[in-house]
């Protein structure tokens, strides 16, 4: 970036890079002064034109898991994400996104709270909502971390098994509704006592549950 005619900060280093699964790189800087002088947009984009188009920095989120949220909670509601910052007294555009863990299909009939994941920008707005809660929709709910769900090939359904769908040595799909020999999307069964997990073998529920 120097030879750029860009001015750098003085002892400003990378301390490591390290390729992930996904096929990011991670890059370990000796400060944190050094990230937020990257972080500026203008250096942000002469550091990327390092490594061709359609390459961007992913910025650092932390992750949540609230549970037992009114499911009358609008995750795709702005508003709704708003009103979340201003009564946990959050700062402004802190809360980066919200889902739903269960899609709304596969709720129960009297389902009335489900859990949520939330993405924040913020370390400290993470921690605080750990420690002292959150309102939604006129409910207190707490968060803890959310840990990395285990890793499920999807052919076969078995957890942490070192290997994904593309490389599955099965040679059949297995459902991970009934465990039948199809793809799941193609199952037809939708009532929960007939549901078989594949992975651990039992039945009343699936293999995604």
């Amino acid at each position: 970036m120097s030879k750029a005619g860009i001015e750098l900060p003085e002892n400003i280093a990378i301390l490591s890079a390290r390729k992930l699964p996904h096929g990011g790189i991670l890059y370990e800087l000796n400060a944190t002064t050094s990230a937020a002088w990257i972080n500026i947009p203008t250096n942000r984009s002469t550091f990327l034109n390092h490594f061709g188009a359609d390459i961007i920095i992913k910025d650092c989120a932390y992750h949540l898991l609230l549970e037992n949220v009114p499911i009358s909670f609008d995750p795709n509601s702005q508003i709704a994400l708003a009103d979340m910052e201003r009564k946990g007294s959050l700062t402004w555009d802190n809360i980066i996104k919200a889902r739903y863990i269960k899609p709304i299909a596969r709720r129960s009939p009297n389902q009335r709270t489900a859990h949520v994941t939330l993405t924040l920008k913020s370390k400290n707005a993470a921690n605080q909502i750990i420690r002292f809660g959150i309102s939604i929709e006129g409910k207190k709910v707490y968060g803890r971390k959310l840990l990395p769900e285990p890793t499920r090939c999807l052919k076969c359904h078995v957890f942490n098994s070192g290997h994904i769908a593309a490389d599955c040595p099965q040679e059949h799909d297995t459902c991970g509704t009934c465990g039948a020999e199809h793809r799941t999307a193609s199952c037809t069964v939708d009532i929960q006592e007939l549901y078989h997990c594949a992975n651990c073998k039992v039945e009343g529920h699936a293999s995604w549950s």
